[in-house]
């Protein structure tokens, strides 16, 4: 693969986009291995959890100028054809039944920032930076922001960020809920690991039914995600783990899953 490189580690997979020296632009070929890669883990049932981690000092800069550039007269057809595949790519992600964890070292702009909120979990060094920069190229934010973004920060402040288009850093990213910690960028991907790796303990059926069941709450109304919580309840006591854990804890024995481990004290974004 060209843009990105996969790994999988202690039931960890591993995506590390691959072209910092462009700043890891978001063109087909991008989408094209993504595809491929989530495609792959969706049939291992090894990878319990994915972090999508950019280069030092790059996360992802948004679309490939010089191909937009050559392709900006292509056509109605042919741009709803390709945001409608960019799409099938935010599809595939947020409907990924295993944890997704972004790693946002650098710029996340457009497309990349885009990409940052299909994640389950961000986390980001004090260098992140993210815009909602397609008002600078006089293009409508696509591949699922305007899906995504409201209801991370609300609808006026969605506004505000697409339609200002402006930079914001870390700390700012995090107080309006989009990062969930901030951290040096020599501990980013060891609290990225450190997180990652408890979730590998946790049941997966119950980590999908609930990462599914939260992504259609704030679709939903209260009786039919009731009904969901019922169903999915039902579905997870299905499985063996609940059982397991249950035994465990009543000989006193810890649990299986016991959740995130606590994150260093002298990391910067402990106290927020």
């Amino acid at each position: 693969m060209d843009t990105l490189t996969f790994e999988v580690s202690q039931g960890v997979g591993w995506i590390r986009l691959a072209r910092p020296q462009k700043r890891n632009p978001f063109d087909t070929e991008l989408r094209a291995e993504l595809m491929d890669v989530l495609a792959r883990v969706r049939e291992d049932p090894a990878v319990r959890v994915l972090v999508l981690a950019g280069s030092p000092g790059a996360f992802c800069a948004g679309g490939n100028l010089p191909m937009l550039k050559a392709n900006a007269g292509a056509g109605p057809a042919y741009w709803q054809q390709r945001v409608s595949s960019g799409l099938r790519l935010a599809n595939d992600l947020l409907t990924l039944t295993r944890p997704l964890i972004a790693v946002v070292d650098g710029p996340a702009y457009g497309a990349g920032f885009a990409l940052a909120l299909m994640a389950d979990i961000v986390l980001a060094s004090p260098q992140a930076r993210f815009a909602m920069s397609y008002l600078k190229l006089g293009l409508v934010p696509d591949i699922g922001p305007l899906y995504l973004l409201p209801r991370i920060v609300g609808l006026q402040r969605a506004k505000e960020l697409m339609l200002s288009a402006r930079e914001i850093d870390a700390a700012e990213a995090q107080a309006l809920g989009i990062v969930l910690e901030v951290h040096d960028s020599a501990a980013l991907e060891a609290r990225a690991r450190a997180i990652a790796e408890s979730l590998t303990q946790a049941a997966p059926a119950a980590v999908a039914l609930t990462k599914a069941a939260l992504n259609v709450s704030l679709d939903s109304d209260r009786a039919s995600l009731f009904a969901l919580e019922a169903a999915s309840q039902a579905a997870a006591f299905a499985s063996p783990e609940p059982l397991q854990a249950l035994e465990a804890m009543l000989a006193r024995r810890a649990p299986p899953y016991t959740g995130f481990p606590p994150p260093h004290h002298n990391d910067p974004g402990d106290d927020a």
